[in-house]
Order: C-alpha cells, then structure tokens, then sequence
C-alpha cells in the first residue's frame, strides 16, 4: 500500500472515531480553562504586601496547627495577593490576618466535578481514564500526519480561508486546514502531556533526579519554622518563598514512622514560565535540610519532566499561557466539527439518485 493513502485513510477514518473523544476533551477544556481564568482574575479584595520570613513563618505554623488536613500553605504574591491553605479538593482563602476570605471545595461544585471527571475519565474510572489517554496521543499523531499531508501539496496560507464563507464541505474543509495548521504544534503537545499525565511512570524519575554532587548544609533548629525557613533563605536570598508543603508519600505513615518531609518552593526568576520551580526539601521535626534543587540545576531531561503537567493544564504558569491553551481548545473544538460535519456528509449521507 501507497503510504500516502495509507496517511490520508488513516487521518480521516482514525481520526473521525478520536474526534468524538477529542471534541468532549477539548469542550470541557474550555470550560477548565474559563473557570481558571476566571479564579486567578479574582484578587479576593486583596492588594499584595511582601511578608518577612518571621511573618511566613508564623502563618505556617498557625495554618498547620488550625487545619490539620491541609498540605500545602501559599503565601501572598503578586499574582495570587493572598494566602492559601490548600488540602486535597479544598482551599482556603485568607487576609494576612488569616482571616478566611473564602472556603471552596470541589465536592461542592457538582458542575466543575462533573466537567473535571468527564475531561478526564469519560466518566468511566480507569478504564475512561487509559481510554483518554490513548486517544490524546493518537490525537496528537494525527495531528501530525495531518501537517504532514498538508505539507506535501502545500500551496501556503491563505488567512481568508481561515474562516468558512458559506456551509459548503469545500469551505469547511479548508478552514479546518488553515486553522489546524495555526495551532498544529500546541494542539500535539496537549495532546502529548494529556497522555503522560496518565502514565507518571514515564517521566517522574527524569523530574526528581538531582546533581550527582552532595553538598552539607546548616542546621536549624527542630521543630521550628522561624529557624527552618530562615536557613532555606539564606541559601537562595534573592529567590522568593512562595509555598511549604508536605512531600507526598506513597504509603501512609504509620505511629512511629519517620516523619514527614516538607518542600518549601522558591520563585528565583518571576519572569520565566514556569513558577515555584526552585525547591528546598526539610525535615521539620529534626530540622536537617534533605535536598536543595534548582530547576536550572536539573537535566535536561529533568527539565523537560517539570513541564508535562503545567503544559497541560498551566499548573504555576502565567495567567497567559492560560488563555492561549483555552483558545487552542476552542480552535480545536471548530476544526474538529468541521471535520466531523464534512466526513459524514462525504463518507455516510446517501447522496440523491438522478433521474
């Protein structure tokens, strides 16, 4: 078989099953997206202050000690001018004063739970899940081959032809052209990171690999925040403090098990992607600094794991990134329906018989 019939058939019958998964992928993208925006747009009526480290220290322990289910404490920037308390599908919005600003749950919102699961799962648990997942890359493949079709019988852009001037197949066809050639590379690489979400194991280790180098540092003293965020500062003092949070375990710990390690995140370079990138990892119950990692320091392929999530979903990226991934999307969810609307015309309505 010709490959490049192989290519065409492929794009078109492949593609037209994944773009009923993909659509339900990028429409529920949008609303994600929308509903971010939305969120960072909201300052809680509050103007960011810098807070000393005396200051970020007492709101740790004060937050850790009135919410023992939290994971994660964010201080004030000012991008977000107000403090967090954040647990896994809850936050906690708070004034320097920590008084709370607002409590949101995800279980309280059944629409964004509802979107949330159906974006990613189907609604159908695991196996929805790996579903998704395989259709994100075979997504992403097309996409590809897609250009690559385009590329052997290019005749260039044509801007006009971006929009469709009438109903026609013709018209939508080549407005799916245009348009998927404008986002082709940020529509791969969500779909790429949407498939390596689901499967962890292939990048993890690369993102929590260190220098080969050991280096001692200070000690500060057990069991004290003030001493403990101090001595994480002096080692980055131009870098900003921006969150200390529990270090997932795998296992749950047990009376008696080794405690629990903290990573406190630091911005170092405000202006660059990816944020709270920079991490000082500390035993609090001992006070013994465990690992010092700079997102300049990691390897390339270090580098590249810290990526695949923000990516995605713009996790600790600018408020930007948010609204071009949520325009790609839907950019994406138009192309997709041409396509959708043009196949079945071409492949499944029975055309009229002549006379």
């Amino acid at each position: 078989m010709n490959v490049v019939p192989a290519l065409k058939w492929f794009h078109n019958w492949v593609g037209f099953f994944i773009s009923l998964a993909m659509l339900i992928v990028l429409t529920t993208g949008v609303y994600l997206g929308s509903s971010d925006m939305l969120k960072r747009l909201d300052d809680k009526g509050q103007q960011y202050q810098p807070l000393s480290i005396e200051q970020k220290a007492q709101i740790t322990e004060t937050l850790f000690e009135r919410y023992p289910k939290i994971s994660t404490v964010k201080f004030p920037t000012q991008y977000t001018p107000y403090i967090q308390a954040s647990a896994r599908g809850s936050n906690i919005a708070l004034d320097t004063d920590l008084n709370e600003l607002s409590v949101s749950k995800f279980s309280d919102s059944p629409v964004y739970s509802t979107v949330f699961w159906l974006h990613r799962n189907f609604l159908l648990d695991d196996f929805g899940k790996y579903f998704n997942a395989w259709a994100s890359l075979l997504g992403g493949i097309i996409t590809l081959v897609g250009v690559y079709l385009w590329w052997r019988v290019r005749k260039g852009f044509r801007l006009k032809q971006s929009i469709p001037t009438n109903t026609k197949s013709s018209s939508l066809v080549k407005s799916h052209i245009q348009l998927g050639l404008f986002i082709s590379i940020p529509l791969f690489i969500l779909c790429l990171s949407g498939f390596l979400i689901t499967y962890k194991s292939l990048w993890l280790g690369a993102m929590n690999s260190k220098p080969a180098t050991e280096i001692s540092f200070p000690q500060s003293q057990a069991n004290n925040w003030h001493s403990q965020l101090q001595t994480a500062q002096n080692i980055w003092p131009d870098s900003q403090l921006v969150s200390v949070a529990k270090a997932r375990s795998r296992k749950p710990q047990k009376p008696g098990q080794a405690a629990p390690i903290y990573n406190l995140q630091f911005d170092t370079h405000s202006d660059v992607w990816l944020r709270a990138a920079d991490r000082i990892s500390i035993n609090h119950q001992q006070g013994t600094i465990q690992s010092v990692l700079k997102h300049s320091d990691r390897p390339l392929s270090g580098k590249l794991a810290s990526f695949v999530r923000p990516l995605h979903d713009a996790l600790n990226m600018p408020f930007g990134y948010v609204l071009f991934i949520t325009s790609v999307s839907v950019v994406g969810c138009v192309i997709l329906t041409f396509s959708l609307v043009t196949f079945y015309r071409r492949t499944f309505k029975k055309k009229p018989k002549r006379s």
